[in-house]
């Protein structure tokens, strides 16, 4: 094993956390209040945001409204201590019967054991599917509006992540 990957394997039990629907919150103990998210793509779901609360409400809330919950099926893992990728499936039924499958890339920045910054990566196709497809837990609401759709449909492709230590803008 490369001394890269062995690297990022001290972070593996955090992952791994995402694997058990009654595990997934504890993960996100590890990632920062003002986390900044980047969700990229052109669906509903995709956007930049500013802090966990935001980020949470505005996906992982999103999905498991239209589903009996959301786990992630860890596929590999590559990088250092400081920035890891992670390759996740993602493992659900949503409320119409239907799977929701679709995979996951997220790049993640670490500062100590809290994840500061993440780029995620989603396959679109299912992400909308089931936005477009099913109403959340009670009929209220349909998710994003149309204007919120419009926007995440023209959401950038962000750059690299800052480099440890790099103080940003």
């Amino acid at each position: 094993m490369s001394e890269v990957n062995s690297t990022c394997e001290t972070r593996r039990p955090l992952f791994e956390l995402l694997g058990n629907l009654e595990t997934v919150d504890t993960f996100f103990d590890s990632v920062s209040e003002d986390v900044e998210w980047t969700l990229v793509g052109r669906h509903p779901l995709a956007g930049e945001f500013r802090n966990k609360r935001e980020f949470l409400d505005g996906t992982l809330e999103q999905i498991r409204a239209r589903s009996g919950g959301l786990r992630f099926d860890l596929k590999q893992m590559y990088g250092t201590s400081d920035v890891v990728v992670v390759v996740m499936e993602g493992v659900a039924t949503a409320t119409d019967g239907e799977p929701y499958d679709p995979f996951y890339i997220w790049i993640c920045r670490f500062e100590g054991d809290v994840i500061v910054e993440v780029q995620a990566y989603v396959d679109t196709r299912v992400v909308t599917g089931i936005i477009e497809r099913v109403l959340p837990a009670g009929g209220s609401g349909s998710g994003p509006s149309a204007a919120e759709q419009a926007e995440a449909r023209s959401t950038r492709v962000p750059g690299p992540l800052r480099a440890v230590g790099d103080a940003g803008p």
